[in-house]
């Protein structure tokens, strides 16, 4: 037998009174009506809206789908040689043209307005830019011929990358683009601005600095070389060590994970987040368009050398205040940027 709206929100509200049950928890897609049939979209609203009352709560954010993020690697004269231990596809012209298979490498170079791709299969030319785009999701790619050290991160080679594989060439630089195409959170977790021993919630409050920072520069103007990409992976933007970085820090990567989709908002929208190594005791004032950027003081930082642009957070200052003051990763982003909350947007 059908159970009429109003039949419901009476049987609702006997439950909460005579059996303290919540309301959220009824409709929770559990069996206290397993005969009615599927609610309509107007009675599921007023059904949520009857919870978030009882709970006095409010409604819970829209999340968004996660942005993709495009990442400048490198540029290059000499060709680039590609393997990976997952199926790869090759696309040009939104057409797939071939199959990498695991393991197999692949050459891209180019020259005087053509791309090449050539491996044991096959060899072809074209003079529209290459894509290279993996069936799997999590997959990563190795780029053998690539050189890329950093100091203090051991002997570690860091040419490996989550997602797509595109190679281009940049009107600006007059050379080939690597350009790496990976969801957000997986590019949060392969940055590495911090060392791993940093105190857990210092850790998540970086990792939500860097996703709130690259979310604000995708797809926007002035655009990274002519709009081929919307970060560098260096520290004109953020340093991004990709995949290797993610054994080399497993601490970052789980206080990425732990705070996957947050990020800081002003006046309900994500704002970019910048930050710096150390204040000499105050943060600095950024534009006035951007409000929610205030000097504020960074008493663990006074007597000391201001390294950085000092505007923002400073890591220094914000490692104590996790440490020292036991503040959780929230507060500490809502004290460097002010009038701001952080809350999870996809």
């Amino acid at each position: 037998m059908y159970v009429s709206s109003c039949i419901k929100k009476i049987i609702l509200v006997g439950l909460v009174v005579i059996f303290g049950i919540n309301p959220i928890l009824v409709y929770a897609e559990t069996d206290f009506f397993p005969n009615a049939t599927s609610v309509s979209t107007t009675e599921a609203q007023e059904l949520d809206a009857v919870a978030v009352i009882q709970a006095g709560e409010p409604p819970a954010r829209q999340l968004v789908a996660e942005p993709i993020v495009r990442v400048g690697l490198y540029k290059t004269v000499e060709a680039v040689v590609f393997t990976s231990d997952f199926v790869y596809e090759i696309w040009i012209d939104n057409t797939m043209r071939g199959v990498i298979s695991p393991g197999e490498k692949t050459e891209v170079r180019y020259s005087s307005g053509v791309y090449m791709v050539k491996n044991e299969h096959f060899e072809f030319g074209s003079t529209s830019y290459i894509r290279l785009v993996p069936q799997e999701a999590n997959s990563f790619f190795i780029l053998t011929n690539y050189n890329r050290p950093v100091k203090g991160r051991g002997k570690i080679n860091f040419n490996a990358y989550r997602g797509v594989f595109e190679y281009r060439y940049s009107p600006k630089s007059k050379l080939p683009y690597i350009i790496n195409e990976l969801p957000l959170n997986a590019y949060v977790q392969g940055v590495a601005e911090t060392h791993d021993g940093a105190a857990p919630e210092y850790l998540k409050a970086l990792s939500v600095a860097v996703r709130s920072y690259a979310n604000a520069l995708i797809s926007k103007v002035p655009a990274t070389e002519k709009r081929l990409f919307d970060v560098y992976a260096t520290t004109v933007d953020q340093l991004y060590l990709g995949y290797n970085s993610e054994s080399f820090m497993p601490r970052f990567v789980e206080a990425a994970q732990a705070t996957a989709g947050e990020m800081v908002l002003y006046q309900g929208n994500p704002v970019i987040t910048f930050y710096f190594s150390r204040s000499n005791g105050k943060t600095k004032n950024g534009s006035k368009d951007r409000p929610w950027l205030k000097a504020v003081e960074a008493k663990y930082d006074k007597g000391k050398k201001m390294l950085g642009h000092g505007i923002g957070m400073s890591n220094a200052d914000a490692q104590q205040r996790a440490i020292k003051d036991e503040w959780g990763y929230a507060q500490i982003l809502e004290y460097y940027y002010t009038s701001t909350t952080v809350e999870r947007v996809f």
